[in-house]
């Protein structure tokens, strides 16, 4: 009788162990694929590197690295032509390509600063976000090791609407990332997540290409504005924090010469004023910041400055009136009862050769501004003109863009009565 009790035994074990590895399969195909071989993307580096040859990047340039957003960007150098930006995207590559080859396309240039794309197509091939994560570390060892002076930034991984069902991967693997670059202390996290949604908390569909995965130049927009001013929010931020901000005032919103206005709340005593400038902004950069550099102090009045940039960068009169239609629809939406000022583009030695441009943006939006009871037009522009119809030298600083005392003394005067 033993033998078939042995055999029941045996046969019992070996069930337990088919239904024990059946239950662990799913587990196992769910395992982290593996890696793909970097050599698919080794004619796309080759051709960087003979370019390389007859084209050599500039010393101390800013890298743009990573897969297709930083390919396809082809308005980066006129975004960031100052920093010397060069392109080194491969379509479709993942992290673990960028630190393949680091050796051949980062190391050499000896850039100033790296701003890193990838780890969406990684998520996309089934990675965890733990293995982006380590993936992220080992380029930063290996910039570090050769060039340890080099300034390292990772752009955060995007949502996209054919991507969407990722979400919460690339939430995850963004925040390990973010957590990590500020334990280290000297990385840069750029997050412009928050800024592609909708206020569905979808992905906004202007922001891509018809493929519903890339960004348009609306997405650009976007991040750039994430890369230039994203420490000044922080800045703004901290402030906030430290002395709580104060609601029903006026809040002076745009570029440098706002920033620079620093008599302000001298010069306008009976009110509450805040100084929310970041020098060499955009018109969209206000839009795309508006709820962290205005909304929380909840103004009775916005004063924006903001246009002169936009037409030195090359932007026409009709884009500069676009986002300032854009800037009062967010207003009304958000702040259906705040009036907005707007100060004239003001004329300047410097960029005196732009002025039929800027009387051109001045005056489409005076226009508007008219037909709009809650909006006002606070025109600087004559009262900083001399006898000849040029800008009046005395009022500027050396660089002969910027205002001094004398200057700020007329908008004072000009920009005052609007204030009530």
């Amino acid at each position: 009788m033993k033998p078939p009790v042995v055999l029941f035994n045996r046969l019992h074990f070996f069930a337990v162990l088919c239904a024990a590895w059946l239950l662990a399969w799913p587990f196992a195909s769910a395992a982290e694929p593996k890696a793909a071989d970097p050599a698919r993307f080794e004619k796309a580096i080759a051709d960087y590197e003979a370019g390389d040859k007859t084209n050599a990047p500039p010393a101390d340039a800013t890298l743009f690295y990573g897969a297709s957003n930083i390919r396809l960007w082809k308005s980066l150098p006129q975004r960031f032509g100052r920093q010397k930006p060069v392109n080194r995207g491969f379509g479709g590559s993942h992290l673990s390509d960028c630190v393949h080859f680091a050796d051949r396309v980062v190391i050499p240039y000896a850039p100033k600063t790296i701003y890193l794309n990838a780890g969406g197509n990684d998520l996309h091939a089934g990675k965890p976000p733990e293995r982006v994560l380590a993936d992220f570390k080992a380029f930063v060892m290996k910039v570090r090791a050769a060039l340890p002076k080099t300034q390292i930034n990772y752009l955060c991984i995007p949502t996209s609407p054919s991507r969407w069902s990722e979400v919460e991967q690339v939430r995850k693997t963004n925040q390990l990332i973010a957590d990590y670059a500020k334990a280290d202390g000297k990385l840069g996290f750029i997050n412009y997540f928050p800024h592609l949604l909708g206020e569905d908390g979808q992905p906004r569909a202007d922001l891509f290409l018809t493929d519903r995965l890339h960004f348009s130049e609306a997405g650009y927009d976007i991040v750039t504005s994430c890369i230039r001013w994203q420490g000044a929010m922080d800045v703004f931020a901290k402030a906030d924090a430290t002395r709580a901000p104060t609601k029903g005032g006026i809040v002076f919103v745009g570029s440098s010469s706002i920033v620079r206005w620093k008599s302000l709340a001298e010069d306008f005593p009976e009110h509450k004023v805040v100084n929310r400038g970041f020098g060499g902004s955009e018109l969209f950069d206000s839009i795309n910041y508006f709820d962290r550099a205005v909304l929380p102090h909840e103004p009775r009045l916005i004063v924006l400055y903001a246009g002169g940039n936009d037409i030195n960068a090359g932007k026409t009169p009709e884009r500069v009136t676009t986002d300032f239609t854009n800037f009062v629809a967010l207003v009304k939406r958000k702040l259906p009862q705040t009036r907005i000022a707007y100060i004239s583009v003001a004329g300047n030695p410097a960029r005196w050769k732009q002025v039929d441009t800027v009387r051109e943006t001045n005056r489409r939006i005076e226009a508007l501004t008219k037909a709009d009871p809650q909006l006002a037009f606070i025109n600087v522009f004559p009262h900083m003109m001399g006898p000849d119809g040029t800008p009046r030298p005395d009022i500027f600083v050396e660089d002969r863009l910027h205002m001094n005392e004398k200057g700020y003394v007329i908008w004072k005067e000009v920009v005052g009565p609007f204030l009530k």
